[in-house]
């Protein structure tokens, strides 16, 4: 694997074997075999991944207790009850329908979005070829209202 990282101290408290010292300031950085080894590829590229699923994770976790809350305030009428939430814990009313799988709706609801917003920026891209985009009546409305023409 490799050499001892730190040489053990003698008795008058220098190290037991001296190095040579180089005058290039380049070859302290390089341990023997190059700068670029396992370790420095590797330490980065591990970080990197953890801190790629630490964020989807939180992300996907927040959405997915929104989405929760979302359900549980329309199975209660517009404001959760926390009387009725009690209940359904302990089994005196039934459960929020599909109450386990909103990680996994949340989850997916990027990949979702994405592609949503991609088959849309090319439906706009046609639309611009054809002249001009199609408006909702409730924006045509206001660019009446505004004295705008189409």
């Amino acid at each position: 694997m490799g050499g001892r990282l730190s040489m053990p101290r003698g008795p008058d408290g220098m190290n037991e074997a001296s190095r040579p010292t180089s005058a290039n300031p380049v070859a302290r950085l390089t341990r023997g075999g190059g700068i670029i080894n396992g370790r420095t590829i590797m330490a980065p590229l591990a970080a990197f991944t953890m801190a790629g699923l630490l964020f989807v994770y939180s992300r996907t976790s927040i959405r997915a207790a929104k989405l929760n809350a979302q359900k549980h305030r329309e199975a209660d009428g517009g404001q959760i009850s926390w009387h009725n939430e009690s209940r359904r814990r302990h089994g005196q009313l039934d459960k929020v329908e599909n109450d386990r799988t909103t990680f996994k709706e949340a989850l997916l609801a990027d990949v979702k979005r994405k592609g949503k917003a991609k088959k849309d920026n090319k439906q706009d891209h046609e639309h611009e070829i054809e002249g001009r985009a199609e408006r909702s009546s409730e924006e045509a409305e206001l660019r009446k209202m505004m004295g705008k023409k189409d």
